[in-house]
């Protein structure tokens, strides 16, 4: 996605405390917010540097680490978006734009008997994401919302051969050009609701166990 202001108004992303739309910063370390913490981009871009190429490469940085109950807001994420963002447990991700996803956009951490309670991730926008945009690497309970993802393997998947249990609330997003699937996992206990969805050049939207897995709300 390019950084005009038509597209970050697309997914009803407000203007307001925006003072630093149009400017960048360059890192070379994730950014750690605190629990508890918000970190308020105010619209600017964040450009990593040595961190990651973007590509599928395992081990590379996240632009971002939230830790528990930490709050990310009003950033541009630009390429290359290395291994994206990485949640630890209830945080909000709210207005943020993936340019050109890397390894995965976001990331819950964790472990199969690790909860991570719940994530809200609303008024986002991601493109060019080879495999998945959300990662599920623990039980978590994820809210999506008004979110616009483009070209792009999975929007959301569980670890592979896992057992836990995930939910997943998808609302009012629009989706286009899926290679995979909007959501997969090989657990029997996940389950996944939506509602107002729009998805487009995608043939395959649900990989599950069962069919019974996924139902509107």
């Amino acid at each position: 996605m390019s950084s005009s202001s038509e597209n970050l108004s697309s997914v009803g992303a407000s203007y307001s405390g925006m003072s630093n739309y149009g400017k960048s910063e360059t890192i070379t370390s994730t950014i750690v917010v605190d629990s508890g913490k918000t970190y308020d981009g105010k619209g600017i871009t964040i450009i990593a540097s040595g961190m990651g190429d973007g590509s599928q490469a395992e081990n590379q940085e996240p632009i971002f680490k939230l830790k528990e109950g930490a709050t990310l807001k009003n950033v541009i994420i630009a390429s290359p978006g290395c291994d994206g963002v990485h949640v630890y447990g209830n945080n909000t991700v709210d207005n943020v734009t993936w340019e050109d996803v890397g390894e995965d956009a976001l990331t819950v951490k964790g472990s199969s008997s690790a909860d991570a309670g719940t994530i809200n991730i609303s008024n986002c926008t991601a493109s060019a994401a080879t495999d998945k945009l959300f990662q599920c690497n623990a039980p978590c309970k994820v809210y999506f919302s008004n979110i616009k993802a483009n070209d792009i393997g999975k929007f959301v998947r569980q670890n592979g051969g896992t057992s836990y249990k995930c939910e997943w609330y998808i609302n009012n997003c629009t989706i286009d050009k899926v290679k995979d699937s909007i959501a997969r996992t090989d657990s029997k206990s996940t389950k996944c609701y939506y509602k107002n969805l729009t998805v487009t050049n995608c043939t395959t939207w649900w990989k599950f166990p069962s069919s019974s897995q996924v139902s509107t709300y």
